[in-house]
Formats: structure tokens, C-alpha cells, sequence
């Protein structure tokens, strides 16, 4: 769209264009990150399994006891070994890039995770998908979507899920050490 303006005996032409602002995503430095627990959305015992994942309550986020290495684009797809806190520990990871610019951690499943004393010695099987999308060159908010199924242990301890499996979610932010 383009209008003309008379100043005096001066004509000044002037074109207004309508831009649309394009969304440039951020791309995050690689790095130690040192991540946090922010939400837990229990799918598997009706609010139980928060306390696996943030043990303070839900009101507290909770840090991770380990930071986590976060591979640059340029390194993806990348696959290695990360430790978060017990009993998540050793679990290997393969991330690569979302065509939207996220950080995308697909299939990674951890055997014979513990449930927790109150379960007694009942273990299962975790898979962990997660997306990460940077927020600026050092900060990460993520979404975890962890599958629990075959729950077991010979004290006869394990919880009954509602499905098997059955999903927790997470709420995650995560700042570059």
C-alpha cells in the first residue's frame, strides 16, 4: 500500500508495507545443562508417581542431581550416555533437530528402574521421549513423556497402573552451566 503526501510545495511519496514477523528459531550453544523438574502429570497412579520426580512437592521444582549434556545442531544427531539422579542413571540418549528448531529425544528406555522404597524392590521399564525448544543461547524448556510399563519384584510390592503403559509427563527448564 502506498500513499502520497503534500508538505507545502514539497510531494513526499511514501510506501507502507505489511510485514508478517518471522519467528527465527534460537539456536542454544551446546553444554552442561543443568536442568529442572518444574510439573508432573501422573497418568500411572493418580498423583503417586510425582514424588519420584519431585520429591519436594509440586510446588518445588526440582533440579536434577546430575547436569546433562545438550549436543549443539551441528553435532546431531549425536547418541551418548547421560546421568540425571538416581535411579535414572546411565541412560543412553540419541537427539536430533526438529525441523522447527527444537531438540528432539526420541526412544531412549532405561530396564530395572526402582519405583521407590515404598514399593519395595519392584523395578520396571522406562522409555523416555522428550522435545527441548531454546529459549535463548542458554536456556531450554522442555516436555518428557515417560512411558512405565512391566512393573515387577519378588516382594510382591509393585503398583497396579491404570494402563500398561502408562505415561508420566514432565515439565522441564533447563539453564546452560
Amino acid at each position: 500500500m502506498g500513499y502520497i503526501v503534500r508538505v507545502g510545495s514539497f510531494i513526499i511519496a511514501a510506501f507502507v508495507t505489511g510485514c508478517a514477523q518471522v519467528d527465527t528459531p534460537v539456536e542454544h550453544r551446546a553444554g552442561d545443562y543443568q536442568f529442572y523438574t518444574l510439573a508432573v502429570e501422573d497418568g500411572c497412579l493418580d498423583g503417586a508417581m510425582e514424588a519420584l520426580f519431585m520429591p519436594n512437592g509440586p510446588e518445588a521444582s526440582h533440579a536434577f542431581a546430575y547436569p546433562v549434556y545438550v549436543a549443539g545442531l551441528e553435532e546431531l544427531p549425536s547418541t551418548y550416555p547421560i546421568d540425571l539422579r538416581e535411579p535414572f542413571m546411565g541412560m543412553t540418549v540419541t537427539l536430533t533437530a526438529g525441523d522447527d528448531g527444537t531438540i528432539k529425544l526420541r526412544g531412549s528406555v532405561m530396564d530395572d528402574v526402582s519405583l521407590g522404597d515404598i514399593y519395595g524392590d519392584c523395578v520396571s521399564t522406562m522409555t523416555v521421549d522428550a522435545d527441548f525448544t531454546p529459549l535463548t543461547s542458554t536456556e531450554l524448556e522442555g516436555r518428557a513423556w515417560i512411558d512405565i510399563s512391566n512393573p515387577r519384584g519378588a516382594e510382591g510390592l509393585c503398583p497396579v497402573f491404570d494402563a500398561d503403559p502408562c505415561e508420566v509427563q514432565l515439565s522441564l527448564h533447563g539453564t546452560l552451566d
